[in-house]
């Protein structure tokens, strides 16, 4: 029988390590894109393995366990990918991300800095570090870097919003209508912007203004107990004491908790002579706060008006004794017995 060739049939079945790293990689930006998370992070450790210098492999496995919440092993990762390339910026930005949401705010705001030293366009490491700076009330810092954060970015909305809100810390009211203003002009959805812009056109004498964006937005958002009691506040101002009465009702029928809108409305029931209601309201807001001054002062307003003199000078002098001075002037008014609270 005549002899064969025999086929040769061994083949290459591994790919060398570089083109095995990148196959793995892109593999897992896939899987990181169609937010299959696991996947992700089992073909960037292979990406890791094949190539252990890889630092974009490091990095976006670093967001994959951020995105999972596992935010050590982000640390961790982003820290590699930072040692295999030392002034990345998305490095550094991710870091300070991961630092934030484990309250490492020191770090992540140092981060957040040295992310904008490798790249001072960046708008969101401006953005970020400009929140943890108004979070920290550092009103002046956090608006230098809303201001970076618009220069690079300048159709950015919540860097017009929350620059907005540093206007009004620091009591410029009439820029931060104007900032509110952009910031929905860009994303009329925002409605956080609808009802801070309320607050700060009150501020600004804009009653008719701010009624306007009180009722649009709780025309989109009912919910809000805050909302229904910022509207009766500006009602109560625009002397309409039944609709503010209207509006901290609604408040209290979504919390009754909220000792704030109780209080208010024993406010309005005082203007509308209401006494009783107004009493019984102050009461509701002191069982819940017993240190509310205000509520004092309002409900032994009330206790006199309903010739209670007595429990009327004790609420008075409580509420001088809680911080508000003018609770003495009204026991003196009255005639009440006793010292004045210091």
């Amino acid at each position: 029988m005549a002899a064969r060739a025999q086929v040769d049939t061994v083949r290459a079945t591994t790919l060398p390590g570089p083109q095995l790293a990148e196959k793995a990689y892109n593999s897992g930006l896939a899987s990181f894109s169609q937010q299959r998370y696991p996947a992700a992070l089992t073909s960037f450790g292979q990406a890791i393995a094949a190539r252990p210098d890889f630092a974009a492999a490091y990095t976006n496995r670093a967001a994959t366990h951020f995105e999972l919440k596992d935010y050590p092993a982000a640390l961790a990762d982003y820290t590699q990918a930072l040692k295999l390339e030392p002034g990345s910026y998305a490095g550094y930005f991710g870091r300070a991300r991961a630092h934030e949401a484990q309250q490492q705010l020191v770090e992540a705001e140092a981060d957040y800095s040295e992310a904008l030293k490798a790249r001072a366009d960046y708008a969101p490491a401006w953005y970020n570090r400009g929140v943890l700076r108004f979070e920290k009330a550092d009103f002046q810092a956090a608006l230098a870097d809303f201001n970076g954060a618009l220069q690079a970015d300048a159709k950015l909305a919540y860097a017009y919003h929350d620059r907005a809100s540093t206007q009004q810390k620091l009591g410029n009211y009439a820029a931060a209508v104007q900032d509110y203003t952009q910031a929905l002009a860009l994303q009329p959805d925002l409605l956080a912007a609808l009802l801070n812009r309320a607050a700060a056109e009150r501020r600004t004498g804009q009653l008719p203004q701010a009624l306007k964006d009180y009722d649009a937005y709780l025309a989109q958002k009912a919910d809000n107990p805050l909302a229904w009691t910022n509207r009766g506040s500006a009602r109560f101002e625009n002397n309409d004491y039944k609709g503010a009465i209207a509006d901290f009702s609604q408040a209290l029928q979504l919390n009754s908790a909220y000792a704030f809108a109780w209080n208010n409305r024993a406010a309005a029931q005082l203007k509308l002579e209401k006494y009783a209601d107004a009493a019984s309201d102050a009461s509701q807001a002191i069982k819940l706060k017993p240190d509310y001054a205000e509520a004092y002062l309002n409900r032994g307003h009330a206790r006199e008006m309903l010739r209670q003199s007595d429990e009327a000078c004790q609420d008075w002098r409580k509420a001088a004794t809680l911080g508000l001075p003018v609770g003495n002037s009204y026991a003196a008014a009255a005639g009440c017995a006793g010292e004045e609270a210091e």
